[in-house]
């Protein structure tokens, strides 16, 4: 068993891809993130992607970008032990690890034993899948897509979203501007806006919901659900297969709003984070 790392995201979905899209939707940050370097995106030009593989045959896919946590794919246990120990030399401190719940738990493991770090559960994932949008009841308002007008507001929600979840969120001005400019920002708006949701990253057949937000002084009116079913339809209307979105299991309210308009479970990731020990 060995590791390899890419040069470039084209080499690695050369190698990768067929695995990958076995379980395109649940791999959906991995292929989005390769194919925006693909592209030229700044936001993965410094993504890093690697592979175990086991003579000839790829067994678990990962990437990680500066800044940001390592993103396993699913895989054996022995792989992502032999991932953490590639890993440490190369990058002794990242900030944790996340990807499938049994996957980076063996990744968590060997990186205790390698660096004798504290470790922590951020957040327990769950990744939903919808082909199909139910028809439910909506609060008053109407959905549109966020303009440079709203860029402020857009910006600050974000800042406190990012705040609240602890998790990874761009708030970058740059990203905010290309996003308003691309239609990816979705706002559910009454007299103003009162809730937000992001298409964050797209696939082949598939789109990406995140950074759904509703300020404190809007929420329990529905306002989360509109956006997400709105935004949802949207990218389904695009001409995509399904839409994917991750949602934190310790908020029962956040799993069953986006069941009722037609999100499925398909898998259950995690967040860890590394504290260097005292």
């Amino acid at each position: 068993m060995q590791v390899t790392e890419y040069p470039s995201a084209k080499e690695f979905l050369d190698v990768t891809r067929e695995l990958l899209m076995e379980n395109e939707a649940a791999n959906g940050l991995l292929l989005s993130y390769a194919e925006r370097q693909i592209q030229g995106i700044q936001l993965a030009m410094s993504t890093k992607f690697y592979l175990v593989e086991e003579q000839g045959q790829p067994l678990l896919p990962a990437m990680f970008t500066p800044g940001v946590v390592p993103l396993l794919s699913d895989g054996p246990e022995k792989a992502a032990q032999l991932l953490a120990r590639f890993f440490y030399p190369k990058h002794p401190q990242p900030a944790g690890v996340s990807g499938p719940k049994d996957t980076v738990l063996a990744f968590v493991e060997e990186w205790e034993h390698l660096t004798h770090c504290d470790l922590e559960i951020q957040s327990n994932l769950r990744i939903y899948i919808c082909k199909s949008v139910e028809q439910v009841k909506f609060p008053a308002g109407s959905h549109r897509n966020a303009t440079h007008n709203d860029f402020d507001l857009v910006k600050g929600w974000r800042e406190v979203f990012k705040e609240e979840v602890g998790g990874i969120v761009l708030v970058n001005d740059k990203v905010i501007r290309s996003q308003i400019d691309e239609g990816k920002i979705h706002l559910w708006v009454t007299d103003q806006p009162v809730s937000h949701a992001l298409f964050g990253g797209e696939t082949g057949n598939g789109g990406m919901i995140s950074a759904v937000y509703t300020p404190p002084e809007h929420r329990n009116n529905g306002y989360a659900s509109a956006v997400t079913s709105a935004a949802t339809q949207a990218i389904l209307d695009s001409g995509k297969k399904y839409v994917i979105l991750y949602t934190d299991l310790d908020n029962p309210t956040s799993n069953s709003i986006y069941q009722q308009i037609g999100y499925t479970p398909i898998m259950d990731s995690t967040l860890w984070r590394f504290k260097p020990a005292i």
